[in-house]
């Protein structure tokens, strides 16, 4: 290099290597900060980039913390500098340790367009960069060639379709590092198969992912409340780079209300309240459960009773079933059948005749994933108002599926649950403690159109489970409840003159020959 003297590198060498662990002072040491005659001249770190760098420092000083993963996640509003933070990070480890390194974003035009030109910026102005390193299309590598495999920072593009290609990212000995950038956007499936790499021992693990938080639902919202992630919410208004009148720009877009969703995402730091393309928004949820506080179910008694079940039995999942009355829904049971205690979807019926018998229900709808098991129990008490629903199904609001505006019956079951809270709709659980977990599921299933038809789609199940890494289990048994419209009820359950069900007819009423594994614990529900 030109310029630049042996005395020069070996100074830098040593300084480096006295604050390896201290990025306040490599930060300096590293990007010519103040300098007269670069283009950083009248730039300085914003504080709270030197606050993380902190926090950074003081996990690597301590050998008991080294080599433990460091998680760092962060949302904020529009320009906080979140990316040349991930940039200077990158580059002052890449001056500190033997560092393998992988950057990503949520689609290939933002990582190659946006994020890896700011880490371009960055490397052409780290000091001495090109004694060191050397930059390629897609890497940046030690020009040492016996070090350049296993100390470089590569820019990868993710795939849904093949998540486990982001896997094997391993250096002994040496620091891991992966970088989610514009994260909200990449899926659960990923962010699960990134930490295989943070398996080593005596190697030092940091995860860092950044974003506007747009996606309530996303793994990326959900690390922000993890215990196992460092998290920070950015508030552009604290910011004193943020030019004051584009705040008060986007507040007028916005209506001047703080809490709209685009202000919330663009300035706040805070995540939509329900996803941007969600089928059931956050408020029509908030605002059914509310009314269950003041609702008489005693207004609804004369309507159908239907009953509703998304079995699980693999992967973790819940099973979950509701019932609806009119206009009220409510979440009686939410549980994981448990194998090595010997259940079996012989309880999840058990439970749906003790239901069936409590409610006086109608008619009982069962998703055929898990339900056929269920479904053949039933028909073999000759329960025939038990149906099964395939959520691949042609929708039933029309004689002629091709007269719908759905594409199948998942779509038409989401929509008609939104269409019934809007207008009035209650829901209820039967604990108090699954009320949270109701409010974000409803919410997580996306609505698109059929790429051919334009009909009305819904997300499905396994696409919500790769992106939130989770099954919309309770939101799935809830819709459900729209699989058809029951207009009668049974005979044997309609209301005589002395106001009892007149029990006609014996086989809905037939309970299976084993014992029911509830006895009376929920006897006195709804006395």
């Amino acid at each position: 290099m030109s310029g630049v003297s042996k005395e020069d590198i070996t100074l830098f060498k040593k300084l480096i290597n006295e604050h390896r662990y201290d990025f306040t002072k490599l930060v300096y040491i590293i990007f010519p900060f103040g300098e007269k005659g670069t283009d950083m001249e009248h730039m300085a770190p914003y504080d709270w980039q030197i606050e993380e760098w902190a926090k950074l420092s003081r996990h690597l000083q301590d050998p008991e913390t080294r080599y433990s993963t460091y998680r760092l996640v962060i949302s904020s509003g529009n320009g906080s500098a979140k990316t040349a933070f991930g940039a200077m990070t990158i580059m002052m480890l890449l001056y500190t340790q033997r560092l393998k390194a992988r950057v990503t974003a949520n689609t290939d035009p933002q990582l190659s367009q946006i994020i890896w030109p700011e880490y371009d910026l960055w490397f052409h102005r780290a000091r001495f960069v090109d004694h060191f390193f050397e930059k390629f299309g897609t890497t940046i590598k030690a020009k040492n060639p016996r070090l350049a495999d296993t100390w470089k920072v590569d820019r990868f593009t993710w795939s849904e379709q093949n998540p486990s290609a982001v896997s094997g990212l391993h250096n002994k000995g040496g620091a891991c590092v992966y970088v989610f950038e514009e994260a909200p956007g990449i899926p659960a499936i990923v962010w699960q198969y990134a930490s295989g790499a943070f398996t080593e021992t005596e190697t030092i693990k940091i995860h860092m992912a950044f974003g506007n938080s747009d996606d309530p639902g996303s793994k990326f919202e959900q690390n922000m409340s993890s215990p196992l992630w460092y998290s920070r919410r950015i508030d552009t208004r604290t910011l004193s780079h943020i030019d004051p009148k584009q705040i008060e720009a986007w507040l007028i877009d916005c209506g001047g209300d703080e809490d709209h969703d685009d202000f919330r995402v663009r300035v706040r730091g805070l995540p939509r309240k329900s996803a941007k393309d969600s089928i059931i928004k956050l408020e029509a949820v908030e605002a059914a459960l509310e009314r269950r506080k003041t609702f008489n179910i005693e207004s609804v008694k004369d309507f159908p009773t239907i009953l509703a079940c998304d079995p699980a039995w693999t992967g973790g999942d819940d099973t979950t079933i509701w019932y609806k009355r009119g206009r009220y829904k409510c979440l009686l049971e939410k549980y994981k059948l448990r194998k090595d205690n010997g259940e079996t979807h012989q309880l999840t019926y058990n439970k749906l005749c003790y239901w069936e018998r409590k409610l006086n229900v109608d008619a009982v709808h069962i998703d055929q994933g898990e339900g056929t098991a269920i479904y053949t129990l039933a028909m073999n008490a000759e329960k025939y108002h038990w149906v099964l629903i395939s959520f691949a199904n042609s929708p039933t609001d029309s004689l002629d599926p091709k007269e719908s505006e759905y594409g199948n019956i998942r779509a038409m079951m989401y929509y008609k649950t939104n269409k019934s809270l809007i207008e009035g709709g209650v829901l209820d659980a039967r604990l108090p403690e699954w009320i949270e977990e109701i409010k974000k599921q409803l919410c997580w299933t996306k609505g698109t159109r059929h790429k051919i038809t334009h009909k009305k789609m819904a997300e499905s199940k396994l696409d919500i489970k790769m992106r939130v890494g989770k099954s919309p289990d309770i939101a799935d048994g809830c819709v459900l409840l729209e699989a058809y419209d029951v207009i009668d009820k049974l005979p044997e359950n309609e209301i005589g003159s002395d106001g009892m069900a007149t029990r006609l007819g014996s086989n809905a009423m037939k309970m299976p020959d084993h014992e029911i594994q509830y006895g009376d614990k929920y006897d006195n529900l709804y006395d």
